[in-house]
């Protein structure tokens, strides 16, 4: 008998400290409650309601995990964060997620991941120190967008931080069913022509 409570506390333990998997949550579907207890914000570039998840670590992308990092005297933005995107406040059904990566590790198994899983990307046109990738996961019903930029510290130290936006297949921005607003990937093709 103390062999199976010692049996069933360490699972309780490991269910606890198991991480969300991103690739397994389906498009349309409710978010899971946990995801829902975020901040509520709008994602700036594309107008995505968002809930911004506090505990990064939480959550993997397949083989690629996440720290709570942030940069030593960095900025407000100098740190790994993640929103998850829903179609609205009150549905709260899964539109996607932006990821954003201050550790250049993380963000280099980021795109390794996505590079083994998906093949390789759409190479995009950027300044000299930056890259923009793009694939059309078509089977998966959802696009995939990564930029990396170069940034700066208060004390101008350079580093890389890397920005992934999966959303689904079709998305327009503001999430807007109106044929005459821009897709994201729309968008993103005038931000970052191909080359």
């Amino acid at each position: 008998m103390k062999n199976l409570i010692l049996l069933f506390s360490f699972l309780a333990i490991v269910s606890c400290n198991g991480q969300t998997d991103l690739e397994t949550l389906k498009f349309d579907e409710k978010v899971p409650e946990n995801m829902v207890k975020g901040e509520k914000e709008t994602e700036a570039t594309y107008g995505l309601l968002s809930y911004r998840q506090a505990d990064i670590q939480n959550y993997k992308l397949g083989s690629a995990t996440f720290s709570a990092y942030t940069v030593p005297n960095g900025y407000d933005y100098s740190n790994n964060n993640l929103a998850v995107f829903v179609n609205t406040y009150q549905n709260n059904n899964y539109l996607g997620f932006v990821l954003n990566l201050a550790k250049e590790d993380e963000g280099k198994k980021t795109i390794g991941y996505l590079t083994k899983t998906y093949g390789s990307p759409e190479k995009r046109q950027t300044d000299k120190t930056g890259l923009a990738y793009f694939w059309d996961a078509a089977s998966k019903n959802k696009w995939i967008f990564v930029t990396q930029t170069q940034e700066s510290t208060r004390e101008n130290a350079k580093y890389t931080s890397t920005k992934l936006v999966v959303v689904k297949k079709g998305t327009k921005v503001d999430n807007s069913s109106d044929a005459g607003v821009f897709s994201i990937l729309d968008s993103f093709n005038l931000a970052y022509p191909k080359k």
